[in-house]
C-alpha cells in the first residue's frame, strides 16, 4: 500500500511541476497546451463537463479552468484514459457537431422493463457468437474497448477463466453482467450500450388527442 501511495504522490508532484508555469485559472488554450491535447478534444472535455470549468458566455476566451481540476484530469487520464474518450462521431461532425447529448436515457429502470425483453435483445445481439467468448468478441458485442473488457475480467466484475493467458467468458456469464446494475450504472456508456437501452427502455406514451 505504501508503494502505491508513494507512486501516486510522485505523479501528483510531477503534475504540479508540469502545471506550475501556467496561470490559475487557465484558459481553454492554456489547458490544451499544458495537457498536449487538440482543440476539439479540449472543447469536448469542457462542454461535456468531464473537466469542470466556468463559461462566461463570451464568443472567445469564455472558459476558466482551475489548476486543481486540470491536475485531477491528468491524474485520472493516466489510469482511465477511456473515461475521457469522445464519442466516435465527435471529430467527424466537428464543427457541425451537436453538444454531448443530455436527453438520452442514461440507464435502465429494471423495475419498469420486462426482463424477458432485455434477455431477448441480448440473445439476439450475441447470436452467431460462440458459447465461450474472448475479450475481443465481448468488445465487439458491447462496443467497449478491449482494454476495458480486460479490466472487467481482471477486477472480477465479469466472471471469467484463463486459457493460455487469455480471458474466456461463457456467454451466460456475460449476459449476467450485461443485465446487472453494475453494467447499467456505467457512467461513460458506449454507443452499443445506449442502443441496448434505447431498444428495451419503455417508450413514452403519446398524449391522447382530445375530442
Amino acid at each position: 500500500m505504501k508503494k502505491k501511495n508513494t507512486a501516486q504522490t510522485l505523479l501528483e508532484q510531477q503534475i504540479q511541476e508540469l502545471l506550475a508555469p501556467w496561470p490559475d485559472p487557465m484558459s481553454r488554450i492554456d489547458f490544451r497546451k499544458a495537457c498536449h491535447i487538440g482543440t476539439r478534444t479540449s472543447i469536448y472535455l469542457l462542454q461535456s463537463g468531464l473537466v469542470p470549468c466556468e463559461n462566461n458566455g463570451k464568443k472567445s476566451r469564455c472558459y476558466k479552468i482551475s489548476k486543481a481540476d486540470v491536475a485531477a484530469y491528468l491524474l485520472r487520464r493516466l489510469t482511465e484514459p477511456e473515461y475521457y474518450t469522445p464519442p466516435s462521431d465527435w471529430y467527424k461532425n466537428y464543427p457541425q457537431r451537436k453538444p454531448p447529448a443530455t436527453s438520452l436515457i442514461h440507464s435502465l429502470n429494471y423495475a419498469a422493463i420486462s426482463q424477458q425483453k432485455l434477455h431477448s435483445y441480448l440473445k439476439k445481439t450475441t447470436k452467431g457468437y460462440p458459447d465461450v467468448l474472448t475479450v475481443s468478441q465481448i468488445a465487439q458485442i458491447t462496443g467497449y474497448r478491449v482494454h476495458t473488457v480486460s479490466r472487467w475480467c481482471t477486477e472480477k466484475r465479469v466472471k471469467s477463466f484463463m486459457i493460455c493467458n487469455r480471458y474466456m467468458v461463457p456467454k451466460a456469464w456475460l449476459l449476467d453482467f450485461l443485465t446487472s446494475e453494475e453494467y447499467n450504472n456505467i457512467t461513460r456508456k458506449s454507443k452499443k450500450h445506449y442502443a441496448m437501452i434505447g431498444a428495451v427502455a419503455p417508450k413514452p406514451r403519446s398524449p391522447r388527442k382530445k375530442g
